[in-house]
């Protein structure tokens, strides 16, 4: 833990913040391979995004938008803080999206993994992570 100032659901909403990132970019909004230095930008510094024509990588501005205000260090302003997912949902980077399909659980899966023997496929995942013991 980075403080001890507790919790409440804005750390869902930071946790979704930083997956939307991870997702887009590759990699978590604030890494760094030395553990405190990592702590400190988590704690103080701004998100930065890649240069899309250094890297190739295009991060839209409703995304962008969408995890600044899910990644505001200030847990009483994060989006989602006020009016929970109605209010995240209402984000323009979910616009064309059906938000009722969504929220009764009717909106089928762009990909299922497929069961082999009693277990799911793995084959998608990087194998330092499938090879691990539980």
């Amino acid at each position: 833990m980075v403080n001890s100032s507790g919790h409440n659901f804005g750390i869902d909403w930071w946790a979704l913040g930083i997956l939307i990132y991870e997702m887009i970019v590759g990699i978590p909004p604030f890494y760094n391979k030395d553990r405190e230095r990592m702590f400190y930008l988590i704690q103080e510094a701004g998100i930065k995004y890649p240069d899309p024509k250094k890297h190739g990588i295009n991060v839209s501005e409703d995304a962008q938008d969408l995890i600044n205000k899910l990644l505001d260090k200030n847990m009483d302003q994060r989006l989602g803080s006020q009016n929970d997912v109605k209010e995240v949902l209402s984000h323009p980077w979910f616009n064309g999206l059906d938000k009722q399909e969504i929220l009764s659980k009717e909106v089928e899966p762009p990909f299922k993994p497929i069961m082999k023997k009693g277990k799911y496929d793995t084959t998608h995942f990087d194998e330092s992570v499938t090879s691990m013991d539980a």
